[in-house]
């Protein structure tokens, strides 16, 4: 399949299209219904409660839903009657607008259910301010038709659930594993000969966190959902079944980490690395083809033949191995593509799992492990009370964040009233939209917007000035609608382009005043980018490195989970599954957050970035950290330790004593510690172990001998030897970043 068809396709069967249809469906049949009756105002503000609810209805579990749709209908209720009553009156309409920007922007303390609900009731006050009522009748009648085209809106998502119960998690887990198989694609770009190696690790790290929160999301959807004992049909288990594997899929791509530079000087005169790139760039398309069938809910089957597309590079291996005349230098040059090659063979066998499993193939003859204990790997939301007064103090992010939107709403409000502009709830809209707790995300929100509105300006007015058929407005503006909630959680310039003309097009509808309308949406836009700027830089900023070490701590403490979960398996202890697996969980979460909080670092200004090579340097060094513990990992649990050493067990608390002293280097950075030898004896006793397993395997290649116990032993040996050498060398150079040796 073409590349572009199958994004075209993996858009269509998208959470972000699907949303946005159904959105657009409980918006506009309002008012086409209330169009042909001839109350189009009337079919307008039920319009106005659908897309407000239509906002606040996140992908959950059913109660979750409902309680939600609940919870909106009621603040809908309260925030529109509230605003009707007040909107004549500026000196009440003063501290409604802040009362209400106040506390609908805490409600962000309980996640993004509870700040899309906050978004929705602040869009329901604007825009009564941009039409207010003319008596209390009036306020209660337009009341009422918001709270109908809320529950519209819910009968509507009600019946479409009962259609496609499994919609959402299906949308979500495709797009995980579509995002898992681009993250293999980036990392593929480490086999192109000459391939900036710093540049794509940037990348790579962009694209953790992308997949790190599409994880994310399926946990809530899917093991909640399991948890509770919803769905347990054969195409629940089925997800469950591709999320797990997924997971480890992912350990089994990060397990693949070697030193990329040196593999590259290696083998710069062949073409064995092109020949794994074409490889790995098989296995993208085959995890793409299975992403996109389980967002549609279709049946996949594998289209190339990885097995023997593997077999091929191994004998290409073989044809190198011939030339190397010693055993020393095969295993010294070849080891690292062997590990490469057989951790592909392992992701092979999963990815042909996957494929099974999209069509329900021995679903029900597949028990679930029991020591998963599902409703551990989903994070707690509390909705109560006390975690809303805990957030009402300046320590609170979050609680500056509701401060700083009311005091700009507010100057946005008087500003308006002050220079007589004709419609103020434009200012306010964007300084809503477009003000965020972290001074970089509103930095982007304002540029998207500012040039989403100018082309969305231009393209109405161009629209208005060539097309006088009202019909045709219509039907670009139906598209416009469209293209605006699809695109608001997915490409947001892209939303505010649509969102734009849409407005435009409305109001020339209801009040033909075509130039006014499109450079008037230019000059408020202005106004509210401005002001929101201004008070994200001024008003109590949150800068991302006040909060980096606390990240950092995270970070390192859960990869030291992580490395003592897995050692088990090395020590001859008693691994727990689910705890491991809770480890796992953890690193990947807590590194994908140091990342995502550096990221956004980079877009504050320039004065507040701290230490910002540095800083990446950790943040890189810490994925190869991950890296090279999935990789003892992925071995530990997929051909076992069949040899265990004593000297693992001496190896592994010596490196525990590295990320002790890294945990709290990150907490005191000026902390004097020990320092810690540069090498141990365990690591000089398994190092000769090693020349003596490799001398004496020469011997028995001599003798003609093929695979025998000692080789097991010398391949085993070297891969654990080499594995924990690697995890040494990563903590000693995090170590050195931190103290600046």
């Amino acid at each position: 399949m073409r590349p572009w068809l199958k994004e075209v396709k993996s858009f269509i069967f998208s959470y972000h299209f699907s949303n946005g249809l159904r959105t657009t469906i409980s918006v506009v049949v309002p008012s086409l219904i209330c169009l042909s009756i001839d109350e189009p105002i009337t079919g307008i503000t039920i319009s106005t409660g659908a897309l407000c609810a239509a906002l606040a209805d996140q992908p959950g579990t059913v109660i979750h839903k409902r309680n939600g749709a609940f919870i909106t209908l009621l603040l809908l209720f309260i925030t529109a009657l509230g605003t009707g009553l007040c909107a004549p009156y500026p000196f009440l309409m003063v501290p409604w607008i802040m009362g209400c920007c106040f506390v609908y922007s805490m409600l962000l303390v309980y996640g993004n259910r509870g700040g899309n609900i906050g978004v929705a009731c602040l869009l329901v006050m604007i825009i009564i301010l941009g039409e207010p009522p003319q008596n209390t009748m009036t306020s209660l009648y337009e009341t009422g038709l918001i709270v109908l085209g809320g529950l519209w809106h819910g009968l509507l998502a009600l019946l479409l659930w009962q259609i496609r119960p499994y919609l959402n998690v299906q949308q979500a887990l495709g797009e995980c594993i579509v995002e898992t198989a681009r993250y293999l694609e980036l990392r593929a770009g480490f086999y192109v000969k000459g391939a900036d190696i710093d540049g794509i690790y940037k990348s790579v790290l962009e694209q953790q966190v992308l997949v790190s929160e599409k994880q994310e999301a399926v946990r809530e959807l899917l093991l909640k959902r399991r948890s509770a004992q919803q769905g347990t049909s054969s195409i629940s288990k089925s997800m469950v079944l591709i999320f797990l594997d997924m997971v480890d899929l992912q350990e089994h791509i990060m397990a693949s980490q070697i030193d990329y530079k040196a593999l590259q000087q290696s083998f710069k005169d062949g073409d064995i690395l092109e020949e794994v790139r074409k490889l790995v760039l098989e296995f993208v398309q085959e995890l793409s083809d299975i992403g996109v069938a389980v967002m549609a809910g279709r049946r996949s089957m594998p289209k190339a033949n990885l097995r023997h597309d593997i077999e091929k590079v191994q004998r290409a291996v073989a044809e190198i191995r011939k030339t190397l005349p010693t055993l020393r230098e095969r295993t010294t040059r070849l080891f690292p593509l062997n590990t490469i090659l057989a951790n592909l063979g392992d992701m092979a066998e999963r990815i042909y799992n996957l494929h099974r499993l999209t069509r329900l193939e021995r679903v029900k003859d597949t028990a679930l492990d029991q020591r998963l204990e599902l409703s551990r790997f989903t994070t707690s939301q509390r909705y109560d009370l006390e975690t809303f007064r805990n957030n009402l103090t300046f320590k609170s992010h979050i609680f500056r964040h509701a401060v700083r939107v009311s005091l700009a709403t507010v100057a946005g409000y008087l500003l308006g009233m002050a220079l007589h502009l004709d419609r103020i709830y434009w200012i306010l809209l964007t300084i809503v939209v477009i003000l965020k707790p972290g001074f970089g995300l509103t930095k982007s929100r304002s540029y998207q917007r500012l040039v989403g509105t100018v082309i969305g300006a231009f393209f109405a007015l161009a629209v208005l000035l060539l097309i006088k058929s009202p019909p045709a407005i219509f039907t670009i503006m139906l598209f416009c609608i469209l293209g605006a909630y699809t695109f608001m959680t997915y490409q947001y310039t892209v939303s505010v382009i649509f969102t734009t003309p849409f407005v435009i097009f409305l109001l020339h509808f209801l009040h033909p005043a075509d130039l006014q309308y499109a450079t008037a949406r230019v000059l408020d836009t202005f106004i509210g980018g401005g002001l929101a700027f201004i008070a994200n830089l001024t008003l109590w900023p949150s800068w991302e490195h006040k909060y980096l070490s606390s990240y950092m701590q995270k970070m390192v403490q859960s990869n030291k989970a992580y490395f003592q979960q897995v050692m088990l398996l090395y020590t001859g202890q008693q691994m727990a599954i689910v705890d491991y697996k809770l480890a796992r969980k953890e690193s990947y979460v807590n590194t994908a957050n140091l990342t995502a909080a550096f990221q956004r670092m980079l877009s504050e200004p320039k004065s507040k970035q701290k230490n910002t090579s540095r800083m990446y340097h950790f943040v890189v060094l810490n994925h190869t950290l991950s890296s090279r513990i999935a990789a003892l990992a992925a071995y530990g649990l997929g051909h076992g330790v069949r040899f265990p050493r004593p000297e693992y067990q001496l190896i592994s608390r010596h490196l525990l004593q590295y990320l002790d002293q890294i945990i709290a280097l990150t907490a005191e950075p000026d902390i004097v510690l020990p320092e810690l030898p540069a090498s141990i004896e365990a690591f000089e006793t398994l190092d000769i172990r090693l020349e003596s397993l490799i001398q004496q395997r020469q011997s028995e290649i001599n003798e003609g001998k093929g695979e025998t116990a000692l080789r097991d032993e010398m391949l085993e040996t070297k891969q654990v030897r080499d594995a924990l050498h690697a995890v040494l060398g990563v903590l000693r150079d995090m170590k050195k970043a931190l103290t600046g040796g």
